[in-house]
C-alpha cells in the first residue's frame, strides 16, 4: 500500500533523532547534578545527607521504574515516549525553580518517570523504524549520542552555572525537553507496515497482567542474568569513574579540579566511538560474545594501569578507558537475541535497570573503602586507614575495587554464551552456545 513507511527512510531518522534527543536531554539532568549540587545546597540550606539523598532518589527511581518501562513499550508502542516526556518537562521546571528539599525530591521522581522510558524507548524506535536486524547498531548509536551529550554537559554546564546560576541552567535543560516533547507529540508514532498489529489499549488490568507476564518470562533466562551482570559492571564502573571518582582521584594526584574533570570527561568521548563500533564489529564477524568480553578485558587492564601509575592519566588513556567500557553496548543486542521480538523492550529494560542498580552500588564502594572499616575496606586493604586524611595509596587501593568489578563483568560476559544467530532476522530466541 502507498501509505506504508519505509524502514530507514527520512521519517525513520526523524523519529529516531527525536527519541535520541530526549535521551540526551534526560542525561543532562544527571550530569548537571554534579555541577549544581553545591549551589543548590547553599541556596536552599541543605545538609550533606540531603544532598546525598537527592542524588540517590533520582538514580534509584529510574532503576525501579525502568524495569516496567520496557514491558509497557512492548505492550503500548513507542508513542508512549511522547506522553511520558511530559513528566520530565513538569519535573524539570519544578526542579529548576524549587524552593525546598521536598519539592526537589518530588521533581526528581517526576523527571525519573520520563527518563526511565527514554533510553529503552530510543532503542525500541531504532528496532521498529530501521528493522530488528539493525536494533543493536541503532542502540549503539543512541548510547554514543548519550555519551557525547554527557561530555558536552559535563564541560559546559559548569560555565553556565558559574555565570548564570543553577536555576537558569536547569530551566534551560527543561526548556529543551519541552521542545523535544512537543515535536514527539507531533511526529512520534509506530511505522505503518504490512501485517503489523497496532498497539491497543485494553485497560489498566490488562496492561499490568501483560507487563508482569513479560517480566516473568525474562527473569527465568540464566543468560539474561549473566548478560546483565556484565552490563552492570562495565556501565557502572564507567559512570562511577567518569562522574565521581575519576575527578576525585586525579585531583588527589595533584591536578586542579578543572584539569581532573576535563580529563575524566574524555571517557565519554571514548564511549561515543566505542558503542557503535563494538556492535558494528560484532555484526561483521557475526559473533556477540567476543565484543562483550575482549574490550572489557582491556577496560580492566587499562584502568588498573592508570590507577597504579597516575602519571599515565591523560586525555588519551581516559579516552581509551571509555572506548573499552563501551562493551556495555553489546548487552542490548545480546538481551534482544534471547527473547522473541515482542519482548525486546522488556529485555532491554531489564538490562538498563541492572546497569542503574550497579551504578549506584559502584559509585558508593570506593567511598566505603575509604572509610577504613567494613567489608569494602577489607577487600581493598584499607582497614585501619585514617579516614579523615586518606593518602594517594589509600585512593589507589579503593579505586582498584572498580577494576575487580570489571573483571567480574568479563567472567559474566563469557558465561553468557554466544547469541548472534538471532541477529540474522529470526524472530525467535536462540539457544545459547556455551
Amino acid at each position: 500500500m502507498k501509505d506504508y513507511d519505509r524502514l530507514g527512510g527520512p521519517r525513520a531518522w526523524l523519529v529516531w533523532t527525536l527519541a535520541t534527543l530526549f535521551v540526551i536531554a534526560g542525561f543532562a539532568f544527571q550530569t548537571a547534578y554534579g555541577v549544581t549540587s553545591t549551589e543548590i545546597a547553599s541556596d536552599l540550606s541543605l545538609t550533606l545527607a540531603q544532598v546525598g539523598i537527592l542524588g540517590t532518589t533520582y538514580t534509584w527511581a529510574v532503576a525501579m521504574l525502568q524495569i516496567f518501562s520496557g514491558s509497557v513499550l512492548d505492550r503500548l508502542g513507542i508513542r508512549v515516549l511522547a506522553w511520558v516526556s511530559l513528566f520530565s518537562v513538569v519535573g524539570g521546571f519544578a526542579y529548576a525553580n524549587a524552593g525546598s528539599f521536598e519539592v526537589l525530591i518530588l521533581s526528581n521522581i517526576c523527571i525519573a518517570v520520563g527518563h526511565a522510558f527514554a533510553f529503552v524507548g530510543a532503542g525500541m524506535v531504532g528496532g521498529k523504524w530501521f528493522g530488528w536486524g539493525r536494533f543493536g547498531l541503532m542502540f549503539g548509536l543512541v548510547q554514543g549520542a548519550g555519551a557525547f551529550g554527557s561530555y558536552f554537559n559535563q564541560n559546559v554546564t559548569r560555565y553556565i552555572v558559574e555565570d548564570y546560576g543553577w536555576s537558569f541552567s536547569l530551566n534551560a535543560i527543561a526548556f529543551v525537553i519541552l521542545i523535544v516533547s512537543a515535536l514527539m507529540l507531533v511526529f512520534m508514532r509506530e511505522p505503518r507496515l504490512p501485517d503489523t498489529d497496532r498497539p491497543e489499549w485494553n485497560g489498566m488490568k490488562d496492561l499490568f497482567i501483560s507487563v508482569f507476564n513479560a517480566l516473568r518470562r525474562i527473569v527465568v533466562i540464566p543468560a539474561m542474568w549473566f548478560n546483565s551482570v556484565h552490563g552492570g559492571m562495565t556501565f557502572g564502573v564507567h559512570l562511577s569513574l567518569s562522574l565521581v571518582w575519576g575527578p576525585i582521584f586525579l585531583a588527589e594526584t595533584g591536578m586542579t579540579v578543572f584539569q581532573a574533570v576535563a580529563i575524566s570527561s574524555f571517557t565519554f568521548l571514548g564511549m561515543l566511538i566505542g558503542c557503535p563500533l563494538w556492535v558494528w564489529v560484532s555484526e561483521r564477524i557475526e559473533r556477540n560474545r567476543p565484543m562483550a568480553v575482549i574490550p572489557a578485558i582491556f577496560h580492566a587492564a587499562l584502568l588498573a594501569y592508570v590507577i597504579l601509575d597516575p602519571s599515565k592519566a591523560n586525555q588519551v588513556t581516559f579516552f581509551l578507558i571509555g572506548l573499552f567500557s563501551a562493551s556495555t553496548a553489546m548487552n542490548y543486542p545480546i538481551a534482544a537475541s534471547l527473547v522473541p521480538e515482542k519482548l525486546v523492550g522488556t529485555s532491554s529494560a531489564f538490562v538498563n535497570t541492572m546497569q542503574f542498580f550497579w551504578t549506584g552500588v559502584l559509585m558508593a564502594i570506593p567511598g566505603l573503602a575509604l572509610s577504613g572499616t567494613g567489608i569494602w575496606a577489607s577487600l581493598a586493604g584499607t582497614t585501619g586507614m585514617d579516614a579523615a586524611a586518606p593518602d594517594l595509596a589509600d585512593f589507589q587501593s579503593a579505586m582498584m575495587l572498580l577494576v575487580y568489578a570489571v573483571c567480574i563483568g568479563v567472567v559474566a560476559g563469557a558465561l553468557t554464551g554466544e547469541t548472534f544467530r538471532s541477529q540474522k532476522g529470526s524472530k525467535e530466541p536462540v539457544k545459547v552456545d556455551a
